[in-house]
């Protein structure tokens, strides 16, 4: 039997967001979303946005709600009248990038990533895109490029969790296992009660037949709610799990 990695998503939604000038209007548009007002969140969302159009943090939060509506055409849409407007700001060509990310248009998700870059992305938000372009490489299988903007996602943000597991998963992929492992302790470190960073870790010691780790990591992951992880616990690991 073939087990895979969980993929780590490093889209619109992985990201934190950032304290601005829009902080008590990003805390409505939140409690909106977590109530599952969607269309209400979308509609405080388009206040900021007539105000300030190149908010990319309220930008990226209308993407994902709209993605979560399985209404990526209205994104799109929504992103391509702005580059119309816009065509040299950065911040667009970075949230069509994204959306081409999330429905695996990966060569036309790093044309943008490029041309984010090229025209001159805030400093602010280069790791988004550093760390966004990383995936779409590891996607493409091309592993040296991925590897090579995780590095540089580190270099803006030494502490930045989701860019070492990046990298796990591409030494995992590599069949680099020593260095999938090293990688995914790190993010470890960053964040500990991260469950898709223990199963990955764990199916890295599993390929190693180092089933002790392993199964260490599968029922930290299991712990944490990832229901592979407990199964995989129960199909390879003498540990019981609490009913």
């Amino acid at each position: 039997m073939i087990y895979r990695l969980l993929i780590f998503l490093l889209v619109v939604c992985s990201f934190p967001l950032m304290a601005g000038a829009q902080d008590a209007s990003l805390e409505q548009i939140q409690k909106k979303i977590d109530g599952q007002d969607y269309n209400g969140a979308l509609a405080l969302i388009d206040e900021v946005l007539l105000k300030d159009p190149a908010n990319i943090e309220v930008q990226e939060m209308k993407i994902n709600l709209l993605v979560k509506q399985e209404r990526e055409k209205d994104a799109m849409k929504d992103i391509e009248r702005f580059l119309f407007q816009y065509p040299a700001d950065p911040e667009y060509h970075y949230l069509r990038a994204v959306l081409n990310l999330q429905k695996q248009r990966y060569a036309k998700a790093i044309e943008d990533f490029d041309n984010a870059i090229g025209l001159g992305m805030p400093d602010k938000y280069k790791y988004k895109v550093y760390l966004n372009r990383g995936m779409a490489h590891f996607f493409n299988q091309d592993y040296e490029l991925a590897l090579g903007d995780f590095d540089e996602v580190i270099g803006l943000q030494p502490k930045n969790a989701t860019a070492y597991h990046g990298k796990g998963m591409v030494y995992y992929e590599m069949n680099e296992y020593e260095n999938a492992i090293q990688q995914f302790k790190v993010a470890l470190g960053m964040e500990p009660d991260n469950a898709i960073t223990h199963f990955n870790l764990a199916m890295a010691y599993f390929r190693m037949d180092d089933t002790s780790n392993a199964c260490f990591h599968f029922n930290k992951s299991c712990d944490l709610g990832h229901r592979n992880a407990c199964r995989l616990l129960l199909m390879n690991c003498d540990i019981k799990i609490p009913q």
